[in-house]
């Protein structure tokens, strides 16, 4: 019982830590997205002409904004208007910012998770023949390979997808979202870098499994590599790649601006170019800090998981 509440006590203040470093990585973004505003200049400048065109009624809306006070003081109702959700109105068009963005994330968590998918189903068979196969034909074709998908840039890729199968074989939409097929080219370009990280890691952690001492422990009892690999390297790969996916999903969604802005993507990044180009800070600001929230909020839900996987965190002998 007293075994129990020691390993309960250890995962607690493991979660917990976890919990506070996510909060100060909101904050950071919180103070990220109002450092912004000193980037992008005055809003007020965004509007003039369109009904605020004399200097009385710019000062009038500069007072609005709260452009009037200390940067400190504009800051801490900043912080405050956020804690109560509320993320401002676009300057451009007046709909709630929050609700550009939520309208924005389906559709790039639809090609994130198409892409992490891709690159799972590619990579871990991959890897798998590659250690069991190793110095074998099979294994310097991957390895090759690698090299070969890592250099590839992502728009570059795009533009040759949409090529080959839009211009070319036209069997593909190439441009804006009208069905699931729309997400087949976003999804490879993105997938195909990702791949090839995915599969380094992986091979790399069933290698270092495969050279521990146990492992010549069990092929003495008659037990084969490839059975060695899937009931043991998996097992024991798997917390650095459940957090390595986790760390990966973040960049993926906060790096989705290229391809998005290539195919015509309706998701945050082709949101966040086109705040960022009319000068919309409470957009910007917004993508932001759910860009934020999500790398929190991921990397939470893998150290669950990793927590589930591996008992040495249970138990705090990791």
């Amino acid at each position: 019982m007293g075994r129990g509440g020691s390993d309960l006590g250890t995962a607690a203040r493991y979660i917990g830590g976890r919990a506070l470093q996510g909060l100060v990585v909101v904050f950071g973004a919180v103070v990220i997205s109002f450092a912004l505003t000193s980037l992008i200049g005055n809003p007020a400048d965004v509007l003039r002409g369109s009904g605020f065109t004399t200097p009385e009624s710019l000062a009038t809306l500069k007072d609005a904004l709260g452009y009037d006070v200390p940067a400190p003081e504009r800051f801490a109702r900043y912080v405050e208007r956020l804690l109560h959700g509320d993320f401002g109105a676009s300057y451009r068009t007046g709909e709630s910012a929050a609700g550009l963005v939520m309208a924005a994330l389906p559709y790039t968590l639809m090609l994130v998770g198409g892409a992490m998918l891709l690159a799972s189903l590619v990579a871990f068979p991959a890897a798998l023949l590659s250690v069991l196969r190793r110095d074998s034909t099979a294994d310097r074709t991957v390895r090759r390979s690698l090299i070969v998908a890592q250099g590839v840039p992502e728009f570059w890729l795009a533009l040759v997808l949409m090529l080959v199968f839009a211009v070319w074989l036209q069997v593909l939409p190439t441009v804006g979202y009208r069905g699931l097929e729309s997400a087949v080219l976003p999804t490879i370009a993105l997938a195909v870098p990702f791949t090839s990280t995915l599969l380094r890691l992986v091979r790399a952690q069933l290698l270092d499994v495969m050279d521990l001492d146990f492992v010549t422990t069990l092929r003495a009892k008659g037990l084969s590599d490839a059975r060695i690999v899937m009931t043991h390297g998996l097992h024991n790969a798997l917390p650095q790649v459940v957090t390595f996916l986790a760390l990966q999903t973040g960049y993926l969604i906060s790096g989705t601006i290229v391809i998005e802005a290539v195919f015509g993507w309706p998701g945050m990044g082709s949101l966040l170019l086109e705040a960022v180009s009319a000068r919309d800070v409470v957009v910007v600001q917004a993508v932001v800090i759910f860009v934020g929230l999500c790398f929190v909020a991921l990397n939470l839900a893998a150290d669950l998981l990793v927590m589930a996987l591996d008992p040495r965190i249970r138990t705090g002998r990791r």
